[in-house]
């Protein structure tokens, strides 16, 4: 099984200096890193960011988090309905154009600000925007199926041909992004973030761990090492685990220790890093690699009523 270390590079001002510290790891393992960039980022900090990727291009992977962090799809329970379809190719036809133009790459991947539970199935302007864009996978599928909240579920790739694209692919995100392990553990989260994560973290965890927010790096590592193990044993092709650097490097983790730890396991486990593009090749190349596409959720509908979810 490969494993993909994904980074969301979404607030101004801050990823990019934080992200250089993930980069010196990755670059002290000669592991591939795989960059999801929001288009005003690239604007605004693009240059700093691509001095890292000069700095090593054949470990970079970069690809877009749309134009501008908006939502391009319903979040149960507590967004605005379904974003019109202007937006949403703005969003993603967009934020894929100042990828490209900004680090000289492909960019044939997408992923949503937040995430969502099966990815964009049943959601065609964004499949169709995704076309327009001239991408062939997304790594949208960060939330589970059941009630949209972490962790994610441990599904595999799949093909969007039930939904009139057969040519694309989807990458789900595994386990626990690191920005929903992590409660008022500094000054970089605090009470605002408590309050967000209540809505997004279903606990107890069906995987039974872990029990609490996580604080230390030893402890956030234990955290994603079980993902990485449940998803070896379910047998998935990849295991895909999801960073933020606005909250991976803080005071408790200043180097990005937790990265550290968990290149060095993989190594010890024999699992090759790769990256999102590289997986989506592999996909789109061998579809026995494939699952078997989720269903629509139930929330897709728009006569869905959000109350329920946590009532």
């Amino acid at each position: 099984m490969h494993v993909v270390f994904t980074y969301d590079t979404e607030s101004v001002g801050e990823c990019v200096p934080k992200l250089q510290k993930v980069w010196e790891v990755h670059k002290r393992h000669a592991a591939p890193l795989s960059a999801f960039v929001v288009g005003r980022v690239a604007e605004r900090d693009g240059a700093q960011l691509r001095e890292l990727v000069d700095d090593g291009r054949e470990l970079w992977d970069v690809n877009s988090h749309t134009y501008s962090h908006t939502r391009v799809v319903r979040k149960i329970p507590w967004s605005k309905p379904q974003p019109p379809r202007r937006l949403i190719e703005h969003e993603i036809v967009r934020g894929a154009e100042v990828v490209r133009d900004m680090f000289e790459v492909p960019c044939r991947g997408t992923r949503a600000a937040g995430g969502v539970s099966a990815g964009y199935r049943g959601h065609p302007d964004n499949l169709d925007a995704m076309a327009q864009a001239g991408c062939v996978w997304d790594s949208s599928f960060a939330r589970s199926i059941e009630n949209e909240t972490n962790p994610c579920d441990p599904y595999g790739p799949f093909s969007y041909e039930a939904d009139g694209h057969p040519e694309m692919v989807e990458l789900p995100v595994h386990g626990w992004p690191d920005c929903t392990v992590k409660g008022a553990a500094g000054p970089v989260l605090g009470e605002r973030y408590d309050r967000y994560t209540q809505y997004i973290v279903g606990w107890p965890s069906p995987w039974a761990y872990p029990d609490g927010f996580v604080e230390t790096p030893q402890q956030e590592f234990e955290v994603h090492r079980q993902t990485i193990d449940v998803m070896a044993a379910t047998g998935l092709p990849f295991c895909c685990l999801g960073f933020h650097p606005w909250c991976l490097v803080r005071e408790q983790d200043p180097a990005a220790d937790v990265i550290d730890l968990l290149l060095s396991y993989c190594k010890e486990q024999g699992h090759p890093i790769s990256t999102m593009d590289a997986e989506a090749e592999r996909c789109l190349e061998d579809r026995t690699l494939l699952s078997p596409a989720p269903a629509v959720p139930a929330s897709r509908e728009m006569s869905f009523d959000a109350g329920s979810v946590f009532a």
